[in-house]
């Protein structure tokens, strides 16, 4: 059976074939690297692989031409007096201006690259020839060819001189980046001064940031103004950004912690603190660290800031006063209201007690058998507060063997019951040796 094929009347499609795409910028090899820029910024993949292509055989017909006269340079021979004849000193000349602008044209080339490598295209041929040709090659051994290519290169305007200017600008940059970023930390720090919700830790590190700031823009306008592309180098600088990130993601907790102190400002610096079983004044916090000097021995105690702002944390010095604490333990046959009197009268005497909150005196036991334990309070400037506390704790204890308030402790009152006990037991004296104070208070109990 035969298969009829029928007909259509219908003509098929006919696809043209896309045309080649004309390069738009290297009509002009002369153009600023700064507008190239701008021109291939909106180009898409097709179209930079044109330019791309277009700069390409630009660089190769500079690099053919050098070639050739580097060739010609070496079947010339000197004169008979060792100089070289006019012609090869112009070849010379020549080779060298042609080496600046090859320079010039593998950066434009690298500006090109750059844009279709981000918009995806394969640049690794390109880059692997321009690096090829690039630079100034001198034969130490070509003794007199060498001063004359090095005089050339100085004097062109795209060699020695723009170096030398670069340089300059460079430099200046730079400079004025280190003079400005000091004083624009110190400048945000005056301004945060006057806000008085701003810690002097956030303020801190809000300075830390604007100096660092002001250093990072400078550095960048700098290698901006000598023609460095910048793209190659913010894609090395994500790519290890997201490496350290990784390799350091224990640190990020610190971090994001340091961030949390800084913005909540749980205490500052110079406050006395608590926290994760340390207790000091704070000298300082970073990003990574809280730095705490203790009070037994005034050694450096350094936190990770995980383990501060993840804990609780006392700050004793967050208001404008401050408690002064003392207990005391003293007989049960005390009378405590005396006890209240004599201390109110020690702190009316000390000049930094304040009015308001009040002195006081307030006792509390577990047991009524022994001791009362009494607190006696009072309140200072926070300032004031351990001055304030030593001179009370030397006042109250004269001012108590005075009045004949008697001091006991609940160890020394076990020690007593226990014989006690064992002497009412088998009405003979305990094994242990007691003191003769003790015997009275003993027989007292």
């Amino acid at each position: 059976t035969e298969e009829v094929v029928e007909s259509s009347d219908v003509a098929p499609e006919v696809v043209e074939p896309t045309p080649d795409l004309e390069p738009l910028t290297a009509d002009n090899p002369d153009i600023p690297s700064d507008q190239l820029a701008v021109l291939v910024e909106p180009l898409i993949k097709e179209q930079l692989q044109a330019e791309a292509d277009a700069w390409y055989v630009l660089l190769q017909e500079k690099a053919q031409e050098i070639s050739n006269l580097e060739y010609q340079i070496k079947l010339s021979e000197a004169g008979d007096n060792g100089e070289l004849d006019e012609a090869t000193q112009e070849r010379i000349i020549r080779v060298t201006e042609l080496e600046v602008e090859k320079s010039s044209l593998v950066s434009l080339l690298n500006i090109v690259l750059d844009s279709l490598e981000v918009k995806g295209g394969d640049v690794e041929t390109y880059r692997n020839y321009a690096n090829a040709v690039t630079g100034l090659k001198l034969d130490i051994a070509e003794t007199d060819g060498l001063g004359l290519r090095l005089v050339t290169w100085i004097k062109s305007e795209e060699g020695g001189i723009a170096l030398g200017l670069n340089a300059l600008k460079f430099v200046f940059i730079m400079g004025a980046a280190f003079a400005i970023a000091p004083r624009a930390g110190k400048l945000s720090g005056a301004v945060l001064s006057r806000v008085e919700t701003v810690s002097v830790l956030f303020r801190g590190f809000i300075v830390e940031i604007v100096e660092r700031g002001v250093l990072a823009f400078g550095i960048v306008l700098a290698l901006a103004s000598v023609g460095i592309s910048l793209g190659p180098l913010l894609a090395l600088l994500g790519g290890l950004s997201f490496v350290l990130a990784f390799a350091l993601q224990s640190n990020l907790g610190n971090f994001a912690s340091g961030i949390m102190l800084l913005i909540n400002k749980p205490f500052d610096v110079g406050d006395e603190i608590a926290v994760s079983g340390n207790y000091g004044t704070v000298k300082s916090i970073s990003l990574a660290s809280t730095r705490l000097t203790d009070f037994d021995d005034n050694h450096l105690v350094i936190l990770p800031n995980n383990l501060v702002w993840g804990n609780q944390i006392d700050n004793y010095t967050s208001g404008e006063i401050r408690r002064v604490m003392i207990k005391v333990n003293v007989s049960i046959r005390t009378d405590l209201n005396y006890i209240g009197s004599v201390w109110k009268e020690i702190c009316a005497n000390h000049p930094d007690i304040v009015e308001s909150p009040k002195p006081t005196a307030f006792p509390y036991t577990k047991s009524y058998d022994y001791y009362v334990t009494v607190g006696l309070k009072a309140w200072v400037p926070t300032k004031q507060h351990w001055g304030a506390y030593a001179d009370l704790l030397k006042a109250m204890q004269a001012r108590f063997i005075k009045e004949g308030i008697e001091f006991v402790s609940p160890e020394q009152y076990r020690t007593l019951a226990q014989a006690h006990s064992l002497k009412s037991a088998d009405g003979n004296q305990p094994s242990f040796k007691v003191d003769d104070n003790q015997n009275r208070q003993l027989e007292n109990a």
